[in-house]
């Protein structure tokens, strides 16, 4: 009897390690993951599979994000490290990393020319105060990203996202929610050989290279830029990925509009930066007062075949830009009050779309409403920024003055309710040369009607403008969206490069930045209510479970051995 037991045990041994055996082969053939997160947190998309799949050379990751790091910067650095192993479970190739700490370095000389270094290569260090256990701030310098590199070409990815409005912990969730699309937008650059061309057009008065000269500098670390007119465009329609238009002054010719529109109906890109309405805030610096005056540039129609309409007015906004306004009474020394500027709309980007997700306000100056028109269903209209519900239109021709700061506007004073700003075309786009009897019209290369293309129209060209000081060798080129009075850098750049990136992207990239990680926090308040009833808890709990345990294991115990003992 027992040797038959021994038997069928060995037996049911056996069976058990040829089952762990089979299906340890098949896990070796058949790889999977299974994401238990509700928001699928740890699920790369499939673009991203793809794209470390096809990966040819070898990734070296150098992450700076290292050392003692509060907590917060502990979870980016865990998920950034998450983020790599797992894009390593689907690559054919060897991805690793190194965790690297600057403040590692004793000698400060060395260590002050290692963080000058990683400027250069494009990191950004940040000063991080931490209070230490006497209550006094301890200052240090923490390197929130990454170096990616092919032993070839190498880029940088800044980690920390800084949303104004938003808590550290939120703009360090959202850091992790932007992870996959900051990665993966480095290594397409490292992959790519040949860089899409993003072109400027000159020709109808619009801003120079110097009043575009940020945002230029930003466009060149993932495009190539090219200033051409109009013409260039027929020549070859799809060389360029995307066309700016950056505030033209002068009217278009029919044979301007006639290229542009037949690059839209070859699948061109367009970003519209148009102003309807010309208003200067130099001549106010100067001169106190200005004219704004409609100045028609002949497009309109061409916008109204494409489904939008920018209205000859001035957009007022209660949520606006501060200025310095002189409060001081006469014979006494210079007093400056900040005052708001109606004339110059803060626009809150919503979390509705890929391209205004979580971005910083975005200043506008002068800008003018947009309306949409017609009832075309093949063409996606949408809402990228728009002024707050507290809106007055201003009709034109009109005197600007700065007396204005020193009216008191009541809520009632804005009626009109939120205006469009910036729109999303997206589709098949009617020509607006169809059906039109014009000389130039080239009938065997005529389009009537667009493959699929995007657009976007802003309606104020002030948006992609930066200030240039000094003129010459002399010549200051300030960042983009950067306030002197405040000091802030509003997010400008940051909706127009995701304004190229979506226009250029047709894998669906840009889908990435509406990932979403719930942030599940803790309730503070709660805590310190509840702190000692939750400590009782947590001690005592397991003692009394595995009292409970022993006893009732005593109590089995004594009842099996007493049966046995009759």
């Amino acid at each position: 009897m027992l040797q038959n037991r021994k038997l069928k045990d060995l037996f049911q041994l056996l069976i058990s390690l040829l089952a762990l055996v089979i299906v340890i082969q098949v896990l070796q053939v058949y790889f999977f993951r299974w994401d238990l997160t509700s928001e699928k947190r740890y699920s790369l998309s499939d673009n991203t599979k793809n794209l470390v799949s096809d990966l040819e050379k070898d990734l070296y990751f150098e992450v700076y994000l290292s050392g003692d790091l509060p907590i917060g910067f502990e979870k980016l650095q865990k998920a950034c490290l998450e983020m790599i192993d797992e894009f390593s479970s689907y690559s054919n190739v060897t991805l690793s990393y190194a965790l690297i700490d600057p403040n590692d370095i004793a000698n400060p000389q060395k260590r002050k020319e290692l963080f000058d270094q990683l400027v250069s290569r494009g990191l950004k260090p940040i000063n991080l105060q931490e209070k230490t256990t006497d209550g006094s701030l301890n200052q240090k310098l923490i390197v929130p990203g990454i170096i990616i590199h092919d032993r070839e070409k190498e880029t940088s990815v800044h980690l920390l996202k800084s949303v104004a409005g938003l808590s550290s912990d939120q703009n360090l969730n959202h850091s992790i929610e932007e992870l996959e699309f900051e990665l993966t937008s480095a290594i397409r650059m490292l992959q790519t050989n040949t860089p899409k061309e993003i072109a400027f057009l000159t020709g109808q008065g619009e801003l120079d290279e110097f009043e575009v000269a940020d945002f230029t500098a930003s466009l060149l670390q993932r495009y190539e830029v090219k200033r051409i007119k109009a013409q260039d465009l027929n020549s070859n329609k799809s060389r360029f990925s995307a066309l700016v238009i950056a505030q033209p002054r002068k009217e278009f010719t029919e044979e301007d509009k006639y290229n542009i529109d037949q690059y839209v109906m070859n699948g061109g890109s367009v970003v519209w930066l148009i102003d309807e309405v010309i208003a200067s805030m130099d001549s106010l610096v100067t001169k106190e007062s200005t004219m704004a005056f409609y100045q028609p540039l002949n497009m309109e129609d061409q916008l109204f075949k494409y489904g939008v309409r920018i209205n000859p007015d001035l957009v007022m906004d209660v949520q606006s830009q501060l200025i310095p306004v002189q409060t001081a009474l006469p014979g006494q020394p210079a007093k400056f009050t900040p005052a708001p500027w109606y004339y110059s709309p803060l626009l809150v980007a919503p979390d509705s779309h890929p391209i205004t997700r979580k971005l910083n306000v975005i200043k506008a100056e002068f800008a003018n409403s947009i309306d949409f028109v017609g009832d075309n269903k093949q063409i996606k209209k949408q809402v990228l920024l728009a002024s707050s519900d507290y809106t007055r239109l201003e009709k034109v021709p009109k005197p600007i003055s700065l007396d204005i700061v020193n009216k008191r506007m009541e809520a009632s004073d804005f009626p009109a309710g939120s205006k469009n700003i910036a729109v999303l075309l997206e589709g098949i786009f009617p020509s607006v040369f169809q059906n039109r009897m014009w000389k130039g019209i080239d009938k065997s290369n005529f389009k009537s009607e667009s493959v699929p293309a995007k657009m976007i129209v802003i309606s104020d060209g002030d948006i992609i403008k930066n200030r240039v000081r000094g003129v010459g060798n002399n010549r200051q080129i300030e960042a983009l969206g950067y306030d002197r009075y405040s000091k802030k850098t509003y997010g400008n750049r940051s909706f127009l490069l995701n304004c190229i990136d979506y226009l250029c992207d047709d894998r669906g990239w840009m889908e990435l930045r509406s990932r979403e990680v719930k942030l599940r926090m803790l309730n503070k308040t709660k805590i310190r209510s509840e702190r000692l009833f939750w400590q009782v808890v947590n001690v005592l709990l397991p003692l009394i479970l595995l009292l409970v345990f022993g006893l009732i294991r005593f109590y089995v115990r004594k009842r099996k051995f007493a049966t046995s003992g009759q």
